[in-house]
């Protein structure tokens, strides 16, 4: 009888080893297949879920009203002077009727220019330069009406 009992608990104990093992095993799967779940939920909340951000189209400025300024003579460097007149297109969104005042872009393009070297505003690219800076000071100028460009129309450097 020691032989059956023997071989029913040997394969018994047989059977657990090897049960347990399994367990492990399937334990191990088990967090890894969870931790799979979870993160491709997260992933798939993120992606599908959250509301999507639309590009909006860009609004592109239109050009509006131009207002014409005074030509000024001003100094630069050296005794040189610069006979200067400009005019500020705003854009459409500036009423047509009712332009802004010059003042304070006449004021800005004098500021702008007095006491600079007139030798880079003999070139283009010194002259696209001043127009580019000239514009963001009079822009500035402007808060509650939007410029849409600047626009030389004299420009005498002697």
């Amino acid at each position: 009888m020691t032989t059956m009992t023997e071989k029913p608990g040997k394969v018994a104990d047989a059977s657990a080893e090897t049960a347990a093992p399994k367990k492990k095993k399937s334990k191990k799967k088990l967090i890894i297949g969870l931790v799979l779940v979870v993160a491709l939920g997260g992933v798939a909340k993120v992606e599908f879920l959250s509301p999507k951000k639309t590009p909006q189209a860009a609004v592109v400025a239109k050009p509006g009203p131009l207002v014409a300024l005074d030509a000024v003579t001003v100094n630069l460097v050296g005794g040189h002077y610069l006979r200067v007149g400009v005019t500020v297109q705003f854009t459409d969104k500036v009423s047509a009727s009712a332009p802004p005042d010059g003042a304070p872009a006449l004021d800005q393009v004098i500021a702008y220019f007095t006491g600079q070297d007139g030798t880079p505003l003999q070139t283009s690219a010194g002259l696209g330069e001043a127009k580019d800076g000239l514009k963001k000071k009079i822009a500035d100028a402007y808060p509650k009406d939007p410029v849409y460009d600047v626009l030389f129309t004299t420009f005498v450097v002697q």
